[in-house]
């Protein structure tokens, strides 16, 4: 079951708030060696807002063990305030488009677990777009990470550049192709339930 919450609604999730930050922090300050903003072992930046939507995979010890969070892009998110030389076009201003950002899996986690992580988040993203009707998700991520996980309908918004030591690239993926098809026929990943701590909803 993935998780959907927000600072409104993370008081539901016991202390997942907390850990997908410690996730942060060990990903891209221990193991990238980027200087994000961190204290305490927790990584932040200045989009951690009431407006941002953490959708996280948790253990049986519920330790947040891969995390994708999202932005609506009517205010402001990572990739036209960082980086909008990366889009050969106007990038979105929209409720109707969202941001995935600090996308991360623990390495710790047995491979057998792991592989299935990211595209059980996919599948959540997949159903919250649903959900809100939305009509897909721009980011920024070095291209073979985002092919590996979906193989059609990447509109890659310009050429690969220098973002934080890797080249990167913006990308654009309509609703109808974020669900990885290829990686839940693979792993026998059926519909995922998104639990946002009201209700449930279904992956498409």
């Amino acid at each position: 079951m993935i998780e959907a919450f927000s600072l409104s609604t993370a008081h539901l999730f016991q202390d997942a708030l907390v850990s997908q930050a410690r996730l942060r922090y060990r990903v891209f300050v221990e193991q990238r060696g980027l200087p994000h903003l961190h204290f305490e072992d927790l990584e932040f930046d200045e989009f951690d807002t009431p407006a941002a939507v953490y959708l996280v995979w948790r253990d049986e010890q519920r330790i947040v063990r891969g995390l994708i969070r999202m932005l609506r892009t009517d205010r402001p998110y990572m990739l036209k305030s960082y980086w909008p030389y990366l889009a050969r076009q106007a990038l979105p201003e929209s409720t109707d488009v969202w941001e995935i950002t600090r996308v991360c899996v623990d390495k710790s986690v047995t491979p057998m677990i792991r592989r299935t992580i990211m595209p059980e988040l996919l599948c959540a993203v997949a159903a919250r777009l649903d959900h809100l009707g939305a009509k897909g998700i721009v980011g920024v991520t070095r291209a073979h990470l985002l092919s590996h996980f979906i193989r059609n309908g990447i509109n890659w918004l310009g050429e690969p550049e220098l973002v934080e030591g890797e080249m990167e690239r913006a990308f654009f993926v309509p609703r109808a192709f974020v669900r990885p098809e290829r990686h839940c026929a693979l792993y026998g990943i059926g519909p995922v339930t998104l639990n946002n701590g009201e209700a449930t909803e279904r992956a498409a």
